[in-house]
């Protein structure tokens, strides 16, 4: 049997004394619960430092690792925005029992088929959302072609996914 390591991460908001709110992620391994005061299950990812300590994180954020690293030996998550070698760029979804990297249109490619090819993580779609726009989705010749087929649409359906 193959070893894997299976473990989540997830985007933590808070505010500091200022006012400004931070994002941090949080990498460990999920569970859904509720605690006391709660309105119901919450999301939290669960890390183990000298004993395990639970942090809320918001549940639209959740990734699964994937098993695979980038050429430059980052950890890729679902959810991260890749680019390959070949000049594609996709987000990398779950779908059909397997990670794919999902260039739109419904068209994608299982991560296993490209996992010797060199990749790079250009962000992720909730931290660089213009990179879906910018470069993953649409094929753009000009930028008349973006307004076309309507940029704010295509951004719109790849959040509502979640």
């Amino acid at each position: 049997m193959a070893e894997r390591e299976i473990k989540y991460r997830g985007l933590k908001t808070f505010q500091i004394f200022s006012g400004e709110e931070k994002s941090v992620w949080i990498y460990g391994f999920y569970l859904k619960r509720g605690t006391y005061g709660d309105p119901g299950p919450q999301a939290h990812i669960f890390v183990y430092e000298n004993g395990y300590e639970g942090y809320r994180v918001d549940a639209k954020t959740i990734g699964q690792f994937t098993g695979l690293v980038d050429s430059t030996g980052k950890e890729i998550y679902e959810d991260d925005i890749v680019s390959l070698e070949d000049g594609r760029i996709g987000v990398v979804t779950f779908h059909g029992g397997c990670f794919v990297l999902e260039y739109g249109n419904n068209m994608h490619q299982t991560l296993y088929e490209i996992q010797n090819w060199k990749m790079s993580i250009l962000g992720n779609r909730f931290e660089n959302p213009e990179l879906l726009i910018q470069n993953t989705i649409v094929p753009k010749k000009n930028e008349q072609d973006v307004q076309e087929i309507g940029a704010e649409k295509l951004d719109a359906e790849l959040v509502a996914r979640k």
